[in-house]
């Protein structure tokens, strides 16, 4: 079993709970019912209390070689799931990764040369599979990414919002909730092509974001000084910095990487702009997104998405949708498609995926 994003535990969670689905909704503003209220859940067919999709990062993702050479740095760039099995409160769940299942040398813009690092990870459930992904990051050299700083103007200045621009994003947001399908199911002979699903804005971006992200997605990043210490001392590829106030080393992330939001943070909020339209009955299936272009501090951002077709795939009655975010000046930062399988007011009810493993048994 692979490390995890936190280097030297491999998970945040075990056991899907109410606590962790709450911690998880929290930090992305996810209001869904079906993920908070077990009474709720008890008149749906789940008759539990569920996660979202994305729920999954929680329990392992983003893995990070054992040790790598000083001056290179690795970003989440984006990743491709698939879902075959809705997760409930009380299922326990384990993983198999496989780091690196490929590695490609290229060109940059950014930094001149990356290296394009894959993993391939399942998630199991009682040894039956429940869900898989392919992720992808990028390693660059820090020194070329100052050379070229790419993203000068970005940092060097906050955006400014005037009352009227935050009143927007505010009613944005009620519209994201009052707009949530819920039990109401959406039925696939209703959906047309070129549909619009209402948005989920995100913004502006500010550390307490940030920090809600960290506890509900993956906490495992945060321990005391001493465990770091500890960790620092098995493992020598981790960052250390120093507190300029006392002089003392400090295990937190660099400050630079505090300025924007993590790729699977931008992947959560574009997700909940599927679970939101697509209602309690149905099931998301696919989803792949590719992080381009950064959501930084003080960025306001908006998760979108369009009906681009409907079709029958084996019983399964699906839409695809074009589903990305942009920021405030309409750039489009992460673009991304998935596949949702709806209810049929002739056919019934969903019909499951059938589960493939992507990582070979030893």
């Amino acid at each position: 079993r692979a490390r995890g994003f936190g280097y030297m535990k491999p998970y945040c969670n075990r056991e899907v709970t109410i606590d962790t689905i709450e911690h998880f909704v929290d930090g992305i503003g996810d209001l869904n019912p079906l993920y908070r209220d077990r009474e709720y859940c008890k008149n749906t067919k789940y008759k539990c209390l569920t996660a979202p999709p994305n729920y999954i990062y929680t329990i392992t993702y983003a893995q990070y070689p054992d040790d790598w050479p000083a001056g290179i740095s690795g970003f989440y760039s984006g990743s491709a799931h698939e879902w075959f099995r809705p997760l409930c409160e009380g299922d326990k769940l384990d993983y198999r990764v496989k780091y690196p299942s490929n590695a490609k040398l290229m060109s940059s813009q950014f930094a001149g040369q990356k290296v394009m690092s894959y993993e391939t990870c399942d998630y199991y459930r009682g040894g039956a599979i429940v869900g898989g992904y392919q992720s992808w990051e990028t390693w660059t050299e820090n020194a070329k990414v100052d050379e070229t700083n790419k993203y000068k103007k970005e940092v060097s200045k906050l955006p400014t919002y005037t009352q009227e621009d935050l009143i927007k994003i505010n009613k944005a947001q009620d519209k994201e909730v009052e707009m949530l399908r819920g039990a109401n199911p959406r039925y696939w002979e209703d959906v047309k092509d070129g549909d619009e699903l209402t948005p989920v804005v995100r913004g502006p971006f500010t550390l307490t974001e940030k920090e809600a992200w960290n506890i509900g997605g993956h906490g495992n990043v945060h321990f005391s000084e001493r465990l770091m210490r500890i960790y620092k001392e098995r493992d020598s590829h981790h960052i250390v910095s120093y507190d300029p106030t006392f002089q003392a080393p400090n295990m937190v992330r660099p400050g630079s990487l505090l300025r924007f939001a993590a790729g699977e943070h931008l992947e959560a909020w574009r997700a909940m702009v599927l679970t939101n339209w697509m209602g309690a009955d149905a099931f998301l299936w696919k989803s792949r997104s590719e992080i381009r272009k950064f959501c930084m501090l003080g960025d306001t951002c908006f998760c979108k998405g369009k009906v681009v077709k409907k079709y029958c795939d084996a019983g399964k009655y699906c839409v695809d949708i074009d589903c990305w975010c942009e920021n405030q000046r309409g750039e489009t930062i992460v673009p991304g498609t998935a596949t949702i399988i709806l209810p049929s007011r002739e056919h019934g009810q969903v019909v499951y995926p059938e589960p493939h493993a992507r990582v070979p048994e030893k």
